[in-house]
């Protein structure tokens, strides 16, 4: 029970070196990108509009001061028109930054459920904690940063060249000032970084942590209030709690401390450019190649001195969200490592994961000279296996534990992939290769989640009218349970919900796997741990909800096993046909 714990408790697993992380960290931008630029261009278009507006109010302040007169429409026009496209062009960055940190969040998060499934030659699931707070909160990390830095990266020079060369073109004195000023800013970056970077990988931890003590705790809580653990529990959890808040404290104070050096530096430079300013107008200074100072253009100087460091400001704010994201990097590579989703080719833009349409009518199954071995094993699981599974027939696959029944179920399913050989369908159309997703699989433990009965089985397909609902259930042998509830279909199930017997839930999975109409279902023990009784019921519920179909069944009972028209045997790696086949 406490294993999630102590496997989290350990440092984040950094599996990918410092530059393919930055590489898998850059490529995991793409899905967003051409909304980041838009924002960037938004953002550049937000600086002109401000120029534009703060000249209209600088012409306006010296009509007022000096000439005693009403301003001149040119310059209300030019502050009000350049006030409004400038809170235009906010808007537009927000919305275009927006939607493409929602792209890339997205997409990780597509690219995580698909690592996370049983593919390839993962031998062990991933922890459960990582794979929370990877799917949760450090895709959004990732998206927060990207949504965050392109468009400042992109943005920040143009701006600031647009504002250093109107502030040359007026007093070229101010714009050295802005220059000098700047010099130590990258500096400071390069230590908010730093200060971040150990911060960040420490908050990770702990958040992995935490998690993994609050999953361990709900899993096991009536094992711990049978052994009196629940305060004990109770004290690690809140120990936890207290290391994460520790770390997120510990990084607000290092972001306070290089915002506080931030904000000397640029209050030291506006304070130096508005004394030369102000002495200059008193007549105090005079500097003989410098342009000729008037009330608008020291006033126009003065406003765009904090606009030239604005965008400094940002960038450095981003260097934090820059750490964290990289902190969460070697986590979500580490879960998608040694599956088919490669780390550093996150989805491309625009693109989702449909759901694999299950072949028309029943398909046979051909496995050809197949063998497949999980790493680190001394010999594989399957050793040149060659079976044909006629099409619309019931096939049982026997065998004792550990001797690849489910290993064989996988690769018929397309959840594995072959160390040498091919499984492929024979359907109407051709042979293909098998599609995850594509065949009905009904494995050892039935998830009921909270909701109705109707809402459960509609996860077969979420778009099932009730009639075909109901027709599931019928088919199912659902009826006289359903009609024994409160509210039939519609009784809630689940968290503060009706309860479901192990059998029972068996045919709400056995309902969704025929609401799925796939000519191939897939089983994995579905009578494990069923007393005679009800075994025999989802027995008759499974002969009736696949008749004309594909049915490959891994199985330990001799009463299921007997329900087939071929039984196989898996032993030493080798598939043989049982001593004795028994008709359905």
């Amino acid at each position: 029970m406490t294993s999630t714990a102590s496997r989290a408790a350990a440092p984040l697993p950094a599996i990918a070196e410092p530059p393919m992380e930055r590489d898998w960290l850059k490529a995991a931008s793409a899905p967003g990108r051409g909304r980041l630029r838009k924002a960037a261009a938004c953002h550049a278009l937000e600086t002109v509009f401000t120029i534009a507006a703060w000249t209209g109010l600088a012409w306006a302040a010296q009509d007022v001061l000096t000439r005693r007169a009403v301003p001149a429409w040119p310059a209300l026009l030019l502050l009000g028109a350049g006030g409004l496209l400038a809170a235009a062009a906010v808007q537009a960055a927000g919305r275009s930054a927006a939607a493409g940190r929602r792209q890339i969040a997205v997409a990780i998060r597509q690219h995580l459920v698909a690592g996370l499934l049983p593919a390839g030659h993962r031998h062990a699931d991933p922890d459960p904690a990582t794979a929370a707070l990877a799917t949760v909160e450090l895709a959004d990390d990732v998206a927060d940063y990207h949504a965050q830095a392109m468009p400042l990266h992109l943005s920040a020079p143009v701006s600031m060249m647009a504002v250093f060369a109107v502030t040359a073109a007026v007093q070229w004195p101010a714009a050295v000032i802005l220059a000098a000023g700047s010099l130590i800013v990258p500096v400071n970056m390069r230590l908010a970084g730093l200060l971040a970077a150990e911060g960040s990988q420490e908050r990770v931890t702990a958040s992995t942590r935490l998690s993994a003590v609050v999953l361990d705790s709900f899993r096991g809580m009536r094992t711990l209030a049978v052994l009196g653990a629940v305060h004990r529990r109770r004290s690690q959890l809140a120990t936890a709690a207290g290391d994460l808040n520790a770390t997120t404290m510990t990084v607000v104070r290092r972001a306070l401390v290089s915002g506080a050096v931030m904000d000397v530096v640029i209050t030291f430079a506006i304070a130096v450019n508005a004394t030369y300013i102000g002495l200059s107008l008193l007549g105090y200074v005079r500097i003989g190649v410098a342009p000729h100072l008037t009330l608008a253009t020291g006033l126009l100087a003065l406003l765009l001195c904090p606009m030239y460091f604005a965008p400094l400001r940002a960038v450095a704010a981003a260097y934090h969200s820059r750490e964290r994201a990289a902190a969460a990097v070697p986590a979500i590579t580490g879960l998608l490592a040694g599956t088919g989703e490669l780390p550093a080719t996150p989805p491309a833009p625009h693109t989702s994961r449909r759901p694999a349409v299950p072949p028309a009518g029943p398909v046979a199954v051909i496995v050809s000279n197949v063998t497949f071995g999980f790493p680190g094993t001394a010999r594989p699981v399957l050793t040149d296996i060659d079976l044909t599974i006629p099409a619309g027939e019931w096939t049982a696959v026997t065998g004792p534990s550990g001797a690849g029944k489910t290993t064989l179920l996988s690769l018929i399913a397309g959840m594995r992939h072959p160390d040498t050989g091919t499984v492929c369908w024979a359907g109407p159309g051709g042979p293909v290769p098998p599609r995850l997703g594509a065949c009905a699989w009904i494995g050892q433990q039935t998830v009921i989640l909270p909701g109705t009965i109707a809402d459960n089985i509609r996860i077969g397909c979420p778009d099932a009218s009730q009639a075909e609902v109901e027709a599931a259930a019928v088919a199912a042998g659902l009826s006289e349970i359903v009609a024994r509830l409160p509210r039939g279909l519609h009784t809630p199930l689940g968290e503060g919900g009706w309860g479901l017997s192990t059998g029972e839930a068996r045919r709400v999975a056995i309902a969704r796997a025929f609401l799925r109409d796939a000519g191939l279902w897939v089983l994995d023990e579905p009578t494990a741990h069923l007393d005679p009784d009800a075994e025999a019921r989802v027995i008759d519920a499974l002969a009736a909800a696949t008749c004309g179909r594909t049915v490959i069944v891994a199985t330990h009972s001799a009463a299921l096993a007997r329900s087939a028209r071929t039984v196989l045997v898996i032993d030493g790696g080798s598939v043989r046909p049982a001593a004795k086949a028994v008709a359905a």
